[in-house]
């Protein structure tokens, strides 16, 4: 939903009341019958879209209206009103103009039978249909004559050779990952010390620093007790000396 500006708002609350305005004008003013059927009704088509429109407005200017009072609830009531008036009326006018409707003339009886020969519904012998069959007395070649015997000889031992290559390659590389992952895991253990000895000795320091923290604090509220009697008995003394004074 897009947000309207100041200047939207303003513009919608100046135009409903002259657009419903100049509806209500139109139709107590304006003669709806001197003119076509046809031109009534287009003229009727327009005068809804601007009432359609009108309406649009007035949503608008309530939904943006958030300080509503009964004034603006009656404007708003009566503007209603007013609009559901002219679009009575303009459409009962825009029913009573409308052009009757017409069917279009049907084609169908004006085209032409298609017309049917003898010759295309004539049987076609199966026969004609079928596929020839083939001559099945060629000889099929064997293995033999397909793959040599020397060829044929030699297919074992080539693909277990680079099998087993294959294999030690994969046996050299899973070695060396091995001793890579025991390194990395021997320097993250050392890591991992170092950062617990560190966290062991914060954790001993902050216990030290909230007994230091805790004496200082029940030091620091007996001498605020102390500074507040002291300055509570200079008050009570300068209050005794300046009656003593008074009275001698």
């Amino acid at each position: 939903m897009s947000v309207r500006t100041n200047d939207q708002i303003l513009h919608d609350r100046v135009n409903l009341p002259r657009l419903v305005k100049r509806l209500e004008k139109s139709v107590s003013e304006d003669d709806w019958s001197d003119s076509s059927q046809r031109d009534t009704w287009i003229k009727a088509q327009g005068t809804l879209q601007r009432i359609r429109h009108a309406r649009l407005l007035l949503k608008n200017v309530e939904v943006d209206d958030h300080g509503t009072s009964p004034a603006s609830e009656h404007r708003y009531q009566r503007l209603r009103a007013t609009l559901d008036q002219v679009e009575a009326f303009v459409t009962e006018v825009e029913q009573k103009a409308a052009p009757p409707l017409k069917r279009p003339t049907p084609i169908l009886p004006s085209i032409r039978a298609p017309m049917t020969k003898a010759a295309d519904f004539e049987t076609i012998p199966v026969e004609a249909t079928l596929i020839p069959a083939e001559d099945t007395t060629q000889s099929v070649p064997s293995a033999d004559d397909l793959i040599p015997s020397s060829q044929a000889e030699s297919l074992p031992s080539e693909p277990l050779e680079e099998l087993s290559e294959q294999l030690a390659l994969m046996a050299t590389q899973l070695r060396r990952n091995a001793t890579h992952f025991s390194e990395s895991l021997v320097k993250d253990k050392s890591v991992v010390e170092a950062m617990q000895e560190k966290l062991e000795g914060n954790f001993d320091f902050m216990k030290k620093e909230r007994i230091r923290l805790r004496d200082f604090r029940g030091k620091s509220g007996s001498t605020t007790c102390l500074v507040i009697m002291s300055i509570l008995v200079v008050l009570v003394a300068f209050m005794l000396m300046v009656l003593v004074i008074r009275v001698t």
